[in-house]
């Protein structure tokens, strides 16, 4: 029994060296893409060497306790996101594995301190506002033709059944506690009959969010621009698509064929 324990032990060890190890040359072959000083830039080349990375929903759900997860061969479209802006930081900032992983958690958490299930960012409403508090983009949705965006964030709150980690009463309160800041701010979007109009002033690289029909919720994809002349495409994590791809349709043709969503919102890496 005791030799059983310690081989499967020895193997669990194994296999999250050998993680590591995938992760840390990855993450190495993705520092050697082309560098340029221009964060927009960064961010699309390193985009674009995702594209095919197969879709994987999920990925940071149903751990016993909160970690940062970090994954390179399955991304859905948040995850794919948060990614490339930690790759294209690190690539600027000539950084370490473990320094992108520390701008990941920055980008994922509040304040950057995994603290619980209601330490991530789970709105993109929120996250959106924290990385730009804390100076790593900005919301620049106001300035590309925005409105007010108006409507009560409660998705996760009025849908716990979806969410196993809000069974706790203490993790619950919190998750409210957090929409109802959310609701206190001030928001700006793109309405989709508007997106044409707005894609000359978009840049490669650009974050966008587009903006939910579904009642309680605010944001239902996003993805990264890619510029073609005036026109702007996107690169995302597709479900349908079940990999990373670029859309064969500029972005407002894109929005315009998917019904629930009913605008956009738009964020600008800040300059390293």
């Amino acid at each position: 029994m005791i030799r059983f324990v310690v081989l499967s032990i020895l193997l669990l060890t194994s296999a999250a060296c050998f993680g590591q190890a995938s992760l840390q040359k990855t993450f190495m072959q993705k520092m050697e893409l082309p560098a340029s000083r221009d964060i927009g830039t960064q961010v699309l080349r390193i985009s674009e060497s995702f594209l095919g990375t197969p879709y994987v929903a999920g990925t940071l759900e149903g751990n016993p306790t909160e970690r940062l997860v970090c994954k390179f061969d399955g991304l859905d479209c948040t995850t794919l996101v948060e990614s490339v802006i930690a790759l294209a930081v690190a690539k600027m900032e000539n950084a370490t594995f473990e320094e992108y992983k520390n701008e990941l958690t920055k980008l994922r958490y509040r304040d950057g301190i995994i603290d619980g299930y209601p330490s991530r960012l789970h709105y993109i409403l929120d996250w959106v506002y924290e990385n730009q508090k804390r100076g790593r983009l900005e919301d620049i949705t106001a300035k590309v033709g925005g409105v007010p965006f108006v409507k009560e964030i409660n998705f996760m709150t009025t849908h716990a059944n979806l969410y196993p980690s809000l069974a706790p009463s203490d993790v619950y309160e919190k998750v409210k506690e957090q929409e109802a800041v959310i609701n206190s701010r001030e928001h700006s979007y793109i309405p989709k009959s508007d997106i044409q109009k707005a894609e000359p002033m978009l840049h490669d690289g650009d974050i966008v969010a587009f903006t939910s029909s579904v009642e309680g919720l605010d944001v239902n994809h996003m993805g990264i621009i890619s510029k073609v002349g005036s026109r702007a495409y996107l690169i995302h994590a597709s479900l349908t698509g079940k990999k990373v791809i670029m859309t064969n349709v500029p972005l407002a043709e894109y929005v315009a064929s998917v019904p629930k969503h009913t605008g956009m919102i738009v964020a600008r890496l800040n300059d390293i």
